[in-house]
């Protein structure tokens, strides 16, 4: 009998997270040799255009509400609400210590507009295709709770707050809204949640599309020195704490803390929004925004290796 191959899934399903990974750094490559490919107008430019990536989001939240069965919502929240928490202290304290010590510039080039935005990143669909693979049907749910953390508001909310401006609380509220609508079908027609569920691969795999949209290699390379610390830093200080807390606080084998350790694309404009909001900052939008932009690139190649090291050393929860 032949043997059959599988030289696209096959791919995918060598590395953690590969199902995002892989179309990513595809797409990002051909965004950097010929970028004129992806805009050639119509449906198209639709198919690879970055916009659609807040609702595939919003779809994967919405997925993710259905598989919440109301009577085990604590585990669920438990898990993503503490590793979101971890994230988010993380963030808050870079903030404090280096606009305590360096102010805004800093240090070795990297602004602290750079740094918190970096450490408070997390790419949740990395977290998602890991947790469809390797967890269990308490990682899920989570992933609802771990989209609050990175979105523009919370660097917006963080600066503002720091510089004296008022809070938005309303960008919080309508990331969750998909969420709820989704435990809310899901509770009310259980089988409406296997209808669904299936298409979780499907929204992971474009959403590694729409990604790769954002990135061109040559722009990113001319933040080489800032990124690369960047990523750098971001190992160093986070992986340890997130793989901490999942294997010592919640008493799991630590896939879910590492597969926190990538950068999402959405940061690469919290920049320029925490710029609009806090006018200060304006001059480090630019150059924050191109180191972060690597700092994906780099830990969206790494992490699936790292992820793939806590599985073999530690397992999964299958």
């Amino acid at each position: 009998m032949k043997e059959q191959r599988h030289p696209i899934t096959g791919v995918m399903n060598s590395i953690a997270g590969g199902i995002v990974i892989v179309p990513m750094l595809v797409v990002s490559v051909i965004n950097t040799i010929c970028p004129g490919a992806l805009r050639l107008g119509g449906f198209s430019t639709a198919f690879f255009s970055p916009d659609s990536t807040q609702f595939i989001i919003a779809v994967l939240l919405f997925i993710a509400g259905t598989q919440l069965d109301i009577h085990e919502m604590g585990p669920a929240l438990k898990r993503g609400g503490v590793l979101s928490l971890t994230r988010l202290l993380i963030g808050i304290l870079a903030e404090v210590l280096v606009l305590a010590i360096a102010g805004p510039k800093g240090f070795l080039g990297i602004s602290a507009l750079a740094l918190v935005i970096g450490l408070l990143s997390c790419n949740p669909g990395v977290y998602m295709a890991v947790c469809q693979e390797h967890g269990d049907r308490y990682d899920i749910p989570g992933f609802g709770i771990m989209n609050l953390v990175p979105v523009p508001a919370i660097p917006v909310i963080m600066f503002g707050f720091a510089a004296g401006a008022g809070i938005d609380y309303m960008s919080l509220v309508t990331t969750i809204i998909p969420f709820l609508l989704g435990m809310v079908f899901g509770n009310i027609d259980p089988s409406f949640t296997g209808m669904v569920s299936g298409a979780t691969p499907v929204f992971l795999f474009f959403m590694g599309i729409t990604c790769g949209s954002t990135m061109n290699w040559s722009t990113l390379f001319s933040q080489l020195g800032g990124g690369v610390l960047l990523a750098v830093l971001y190992f160093v200080i986070s992986l340890p704490i997130t793989i901490f807390v999942d294997r010592v606080i919640l008493k799991r084998p630590g896939y879910a803390g590492a597969s926190m350790s990538s950068l999402t694309p959405v940061s690469i404009i919290m920049p320029a929004a925490v710029a609009e909001a806090v006018p200060s900052y304006a001059p480090y939008a630019e150059t924050a925004a191109a180191q972060i932009a690597l700092a994906v690139a780099i830990t969206a190649v790494l992490t699936p290796f790292i992820c793939q090291w806590v599985l073999k050393k530690w397992g999964g929860a299958k």
